[in-house]
């Protein structure tokens, strides 16, 4: 004879019920959600790494090519913005202005520096061999605070004799303020800016500056002081290095 089909099953013959079920789900989901968020960390993570690698790599980099290229360099010249270098520069007057600090030395910014290299170490009216342009493009309206891209421009090699026409002409043959991304120029960082000025997110110095112990601008040292940055801000992922450099063409 059949069992009823309303004859109570044994606990063998049971299954789960909606309690038991909802209890699972519950557990199923606090599992899930906790590997989900151990997952989401080790991403995040493995993301600042990336991103501050790349960050790392981007600076030594273009520290690296300063570097080199200064060692080559007869004089330099800061000027405040790329857009200084407008057609009609004059090498004297649109520099940067020094101006003293409270401690009586006179310093002088800008986001533009011309490393220029002459046949003659020694001599600034010996023939140019060659010249480079280190600038960073951030818009007329924006401030020194800016993040911009830090770009690179390389002029002809014109061999051991050099060429006779003057480093003024041979500037402003390129019109940074007409066309930044002028032909012969490169992008070396994304993403940069100053150092900030006494810690402030909203006021920066501008990359490049020079010191003097009189009001008349030299040809000694010039220090770069660049933050790279790195990642998205939005999601709290942002990373940045910094480096304070010195340098000093030769003679």
């Amino acid at each position: 004879m059949s069992p009823s089909p309303f004859q109570r099953r044994s606990p063998a013959q049971r299954g789960y019920s909606l309690v038991e079920l909802m209890v699972a789900l519950t557990i199923g989901a606090i599992v899930l959600a906790g590997t989900m968020g151990v997952f989401i960390a080790g991403m995040r993570a493995m993301y600042r790494d990336s991103k501050r690698l790349e960050t790392n790599a981007s600076l030594r980099y273009f520290i690296a090519q300063v570097s080199k290229e200064t060692l080559d360099s007869t004089e330099f010249y800061v000027f405040p913005t790329y857009e200084s270098l407008d057609g009609s520069v004059n090498l004297i007057d649109d520099v940067s202005a020094l101006e003293a600090d409270a401690y009586g030395t006179y310093l002088a910014y800008g986001d533009c520096l011309v490393l220029a290299t002459r046949v003659a170490a020694s001599d600034e009216t010996s023939n140019v061999r060659q010249f480079r342009i280190y600038y960073r493009v951030r818009k007329p309206n924006e401030s020194a605070a800016a993040i911009a891209p830090l770009r690179y421009y390389e002029s002809t090699d014109y061999g051991t004799t050099g060429t006779n026409t003057s480093l003024t002409a041979l500037v402003n043959a390129v019109n940074l303020k007409q066309s930044p991304l002028i032909s012969g120029s490169r992008q070396i960082v994304a993403r940069a800016r100053g150092r900030p000025v006494n810690g402030s997110e909203t006021d920066c110095y501008p990359i490049f500056s020079t010191e003097s112990a009189t009001a008349s601008p030299t040809n000694d040292s010039v220090s770069i002081n660049v933050e790279v940055i790195n990642g998205n801000a939005a999601t709290h992922m942002l990373s940045s290095s910094s480096f304070n450099y010195t340098i000093s063409p030769r003679k």
